[in-house]
């Protein structure tokens, strides 16, 4: 029985975190509110809270969702590429298509800020360094002198020039990039950052 209740409270938790994930993606971080969460999954408010503790809890559980997404899609995309550079081309295109393809779900990664006080769980902070693990270890293999310091940096450093030009495109900036130019000038940035 207990066995029973327990995947019962799975599927709830399931569905629950899956009808927030669609309100994201349809609506973006605005649209993500407990009684529409809980309207779309087909769920009581009180149901919600007893797996979500706030809109906050909420909010990390489909970031975290959004960055397993992420990283099921770069390995996908690096699988038979053997070339460190080539591999970093790949999670860059990745990234881009990744952003463009889930806008709001992406957005939702960098719009959401906790309150003061509010520590960022383990399990969020372990999907964001997975991440970056992809990135750190094609730039090892392309400088393998680099000791750990200098790689997190770097790795740190390749990241945040990705994302700001995938930011900067995305958001229509005076100073962004069309789609037509974007993907050529993302190959341009991994292979100068890569020292190439």
């Amino acid at each position: 029985m207990a066995g029973v209740q327990k995947a019962r409270r799975e599927e709830t938790r399931r569905q629950i975190l899956a009808a927030a994930a669609v309100l994201m993606e349809e609506g973006g971080l605005r649209a993500l509110q407990i009684r529409a969460v809980a309207e779309r999954a087909g769920y009581s408010v009180g149901s919600v809270y007893k797996h979500f503790a706030d809109l906050d809890a909420l909010v990390v559980a489909v970031n975290s969702g959004t960055l397993v997404r992420i990283r099921d899609a770069m390995t996908a995309a690096t699988e038979g590429v053997s070339a460190p550079l080539e591999r970093l081309k790949a999670l860059a295109a990745t990234y881009l298509r990744f952003a463009r393809d889930n806008v709001n779900l992406w957005r939702g990664l960098f719009d959401h800020h906790l309150p003061g006080g509010k520590s960022i769980p383990e399990e969020h902070r372990q999907e964001n360094v997975v991440l970056l693990s992809f990135i750190g270890r094609e730039i090892h293999a392309l400088d393998p002198g680099l000791d750990e310091n200098a790689l997190a940096a770097r790795t740190r450093t390749c990241f945040a020039a990705v994302h700001g030009v995938v930011a900067i495109s995305l958001e229509d900036r005076f100073v962004g990039l069309a789609d037509d130019t974007l993907p050529a000038e993302m190959d341009f940035l991994v292979e100068r950052l890569a020292g190439h």
